[in-house]
């Protein structure tokens, strides 16, 4: 036992005298201490869609991403545009990203009332009153109930998101 730390301190020595010595030999190595903003670094590129909600991303950091969502017609951003696979109308960016994917798309931040059809993903409508609709929704019209509310008439393809109440348990 008594050989073993007599070892290990005499390596800890050895090592630690080869430092002092890289240390005395350059001065300034000690001197100088480099920071992660030191470094030049390429602004990355912008992403190649303005929001996305069908992100398939790698699990690696930072994730590499694509927009899988079908539009009608690809972001001018878009490099590799290319016709969707189950809807020939529609178009898919094909384009990589690396880094996190931005924000969702969907014209409303929480729906209660989303009738959807049952097609993957599906097309939704988000059918709730609300005193004033989300700024991503394109088409807000009075309410046919009562005209000081309002319901986004956006159809959407993708899950409808989050809804506005919580369930109480």
């Amino acid at each position: 036992m008594n050989m073993k730390r007599c070892l290990s301190a005499s390596i800890l020595l050895m090592l630690s005298l080869e430092g002092a010595l890289l240390v005395a030999g350059n001065p300034s190595a000690a001197a100088t201490i480099r920071l992660p903003s030191d470094t030049q670094v390429a602004a990355a590129p912008a992403r190649p869609w303005k929001c996305c909600d069908l992100a398939p991303c790698t699990r690696s950091i930072p994730p590499i991403c694509h927009c899988a969502d079908e539009v009608e017609q690809c972001d001018t951003a878009c490099k590799n545009c290319v016709p969707s696979t189950a809807h020939p109308s529609l178009f898919v960016c094909n384009d990589r990203y690396v880094g996190y994917p931005g924000p969702i798309c969907r014209p409303w931040n929480c729906c209660d009332l989303a009738p959807c059809t049952k097609s993957i993903p599906p097309i939704c409508r988000c059918e709730d009153e609300v005193d004033q609709c989300a700024a991503t929704c394109k088409d807000c019209a009075a309410s046919t109930s009562d005209p000081s509310r309002h319901v986004c008439q956006d159809i959407f393809r993708g899950w409808p998101g989050p809804m506005c109440t919580v369930e109480g348990n």
